[in-house]
C-alpha cells in the first residue's frame, strides 16, 4: 500500500527556513574588523557552501567585539534547488566575558521571530518575539562565548587524555548547556603532517519544559598551533557538515558535483514491507542506535509503545496505539494543552471560526477530534515547501507538510475545548516502492486520562502502529522549532527492523 501523504519530507530548519541575525547595536555603526575566518562546507565528499565568522569591535566600546557567524548551504530536494542561510552570534568583552545574545529566524510567509539578550544583574535577560516570552536566564562569566571558544584550545594548550567542561549557550533552546570537552590523540587521517589534535565537543542532554534533547556532538582538528582547521557538525535534517578554514575565494567559490538530496538523507530502510500500515493495531520493530549513551531512552516510553529488551545499542520497540474506550481516567490535562501560544494559536479568529465549521453540532470530546481531524484532511493541501507559521496562518493558508497538518489540528481542538498536543517520530513511507520510515508529526488529544493520536494528513480516525514515537510537546512558551529536535537524535544513525505486525 503507497502512502499518498503524511510523511514529511522537510524537518526542522528545512522547508524555505532561512535564519539572519540581529546584533542589539544600530546596523549603521561603522565597526572596525578585529579577526575574520572563512570555512568551506562539505556533505558526502560534495562542496554546499561556506562560513563565515567575523568580530568586529564595537564603536565607542573598544574593549567590547560583536562575534557573528554565518553559514550558507545549498542542497537538492528532488529535483529542485534550495539554499539555507544561517546567522547567530554575541557580543563579548577583551577578557572573554559574554554580554549580549542575539539571533533572528524568519521563515518565508511565515512570522518573523527575533531574540535579543543583554548582561543586567548578572542574568542573561532574553526577549523573543518583542518580549512575549521574557526570561531572565543565570549567566557568569565562565559562560564560553564564540570568540573565546575559538581561541580556547590556544590559551589552554590541552593534551590527549585531558577531559573538561564549560557551559555554553545555545540559542536555539535559549539555555545554557554544560560542554563536555574529551582530547584525543592526534589523527592523521585527513593526510596533515604534523597530524592534528581531534577534539569532541559533546553538549549535556537538556531535560525540562517537556522535553528532553541530546544536542549532536561536534569534533574539531587542531593544528600544532592549536588552532581549530576543521570541523564536523551535524545540522538537524541534513546531516554531517564538515567546515575546512581556507581562503574567502576558495570558501565562496561554486562547487562541483551533484548536491546531496536531503529527502532520501531522511529516510531509514526497512528490511521488508508492511502490507497495511495504517492498519496495524500493534508490532514489534528492532532498533539500532549508534553512537549514543543512551539508546533505550531515544523513543517515547508511554501508552502509545513501549521499549523492552535493551542491550547496548539494541532494542525492540513495541507499538501498541492507545484506542478510545480502551481505559478512563478523570484525571483532566494540564491547563498548558489548552491554553493558546504562538504556534497553536487556539484564540486565533479565524482558527475558532474553521473548528466550528469541523465540528458542527458535536458535543462528545472524541468525536469532536475526529470531525477536526476528517476536516483538516479534507481542506488541507499537501505543500512541503511551505514555511512552518502559527496554525492561525496555516487555518488562512490551508496548506503545508505535516508540521502544519499537525499544528492546526491540535489548535483547532483546543479551540474546541479538547486538550491537545504534537507527537513527533517516525512513519512508515513507500519510496520508489521500497519501504523506509521518515520523519513525521501528528497529534494527540486528551479523552478520558490518555493521550490518543490522530493524524490530519490521513484523516483516518486514530493513528496505527506505523507511527514510531520520539516525542510530544505542548509548545507552550515555545516560539522555536524546539519541539521537533529530539527526532535529530535518531536520523541518520538508526537501523529498523520489522519483528511482527498485528492488522485490525
Amino acid at each position: 500500500m503507497r502512502r499518498r501523504f503524511g510523511w514529511c519530507a522537510t524537518f526542522l530548519i528545512l522547508g524555505a527556513t532561512t535564519v539572519v541575525a540581529e546584533a542589539p547595536k544600530p546596523a549603521e555603526a561603522a565597526d572596525k574588523i578585529v579577526e575574520e575566518i572563512w570555512e568551506s562546507a562539505q556533505m558526502d565528499g560534495v562542496k554546499v557552501g561556506s562560513a563565515h565568522t567575523t568580530v568586529t569591535a564595537v564603536e565607542g566600546d573598544a574593549k567590547r567585539l560583536r562575534v557573528n557567524v554565518e553559514l550558507e548551504l545549498s542542497f537538492r530536494r528532488h529535483n529542485a534547488s534550495m539554499r539555507l542561510r544561517m546567522e547567530r552570534g554575541d557580543e563579548e568583552t577583551a577578557d572573554g566575558a559574554v554580554v549580549g545574545v542575539f539571533m533572528k529566524q524568519s521563515q518565508e510567509q511565515g512570522r518573523t521571530l527575533v531574540l535579543s539578550g543583554t548582561l543586567e544583574d548578572g542574568k542573561m535577560h532574553v526577549q523573543i518575539d518583542g518580549g512575549r516570552i521574557d526570561r531572565r536566564l543565570r549567566w557568569g562569566d565562565e559562560v564560553v562565548g564564540v570568540y573565546r571558544l575559538e581561541h580556547f584550545f590556544q590559551k589552554h594548550k590541552p593534551k590527549a587524555g585531558d577531559h573538561f567542561s564549560f557551559p555554553f549557550y545555545q540559542p536555539t533552546l535559549n539555555a545554557v548547556v554544560p560542554m563536555q570537552v574529551l582530547v584525543s590523540d592526534a589523527d592523521s587521517k585527513g593526510g596533515e603532517t604534523p597530524p592534528l589534535r581531534r577534539v569532541e565537543l559533546r553538549p549535556d542532554k537538556i531535560e525540562g519544559s517537556g522535553l528532553s534533547v541530546q544536542l549532536p556532538a561536534e569534533v574539531w582538528w587542531l593544528d600544532a598551533d592549536f588552532t581549530p582547521v576543521r570541523r564536523q557538525m551535524e545540522l538537524e535534517g541534513l546531516g554531517t557538515i564538515l567546515l575546512t578554514r581556507t581562503t574567502r575565494d576558495v570558501a565562496t567559490a561554486a562547487g562541483a558535483g551533484r548536491l546531496p538530496d536531503l529527502n532520501q538523507k531522511n529516510l531509514i530502510p526497512l528490511n521488508r514491507t508492511i502490507s497495511h500500515p495504517h492498519a496495524t493495531r500493534a508490532a514489534v520493530y528492532r532498533i539500532t542506535l549508534r553512537d549514543d549513551p543512551e539508546p533505550e531512552t531515544a523513543f517515547a516510553h508511554d501508552g502509545h509503545q513501549e521499549v523492552v529488551n535493551a542491550k547496548g545499542g539494541v532494542f525492540e520497540l513495541r507499538v501498541h496505539p492507545v484506542r478510545p474506550g480502551d481505559a478512563k481516567d478523570a484525571t483532566p490535562a494540564a491547563a498548558e494543552y489548552l491554553e493558546s501560544c504562538h504556534f497553536i494559536d487556539c484564540d486565533d479568529a479565524r482558527v475558532k471560526e474553521l473548528a466550528h465549521r469541523a465540528v458542527g453540532a458535536e458535543t462528545d470530546p472524541w468525536k469532536k477530534a475526529v470531525r477536526i481531524e476528517r476536516w483538516v484532511k479534507q481542506n488541507m493541501r499537501p505543500d512541503d515547501g511551505a514555511a512552518l507559521a502559527p496554525a492561525g496562518q496555516t487555518a488562512r493558508d490551508l496548506r503545508g507538510d505535516c508540521r502544519a497538518y499537525a499544528l492546526l489540528t491540535a489548535a483547532l481542538c483546543r479551540a474546541e475545548g479538547v486538550p491537545s498536543r504534537t507527537a513527533v517520530g517516525l512513519i512508515y513511507v513507500e519510496k520508489a516502492s521500497k519501504p523506509y520510515f521518515g520523519f513525521h508529526m501528528w497529534t494527540e488529544v486528551f479523552i478520558d486520562g490518555r493521550w490518543l493520536g490522530l493524524d490530519g494528513t490521513l484523516g483516518l480516525g486514530g493513528v496505527g502502529a506505523d507511527h514510531l514515537k520520539v516525542a510530544d510537546h505542548s509548545w507552550h512558551d515555545v516560539e522555536s522549532l524546539t519541539p521537533l529536535l529530539p527526532v535529530g537524535r535518531i536520523l541518520g544513525k538508526t537501523n529498523i527492523a520489522v519483528v511482527s505486525v498485528e492488522e485490525d
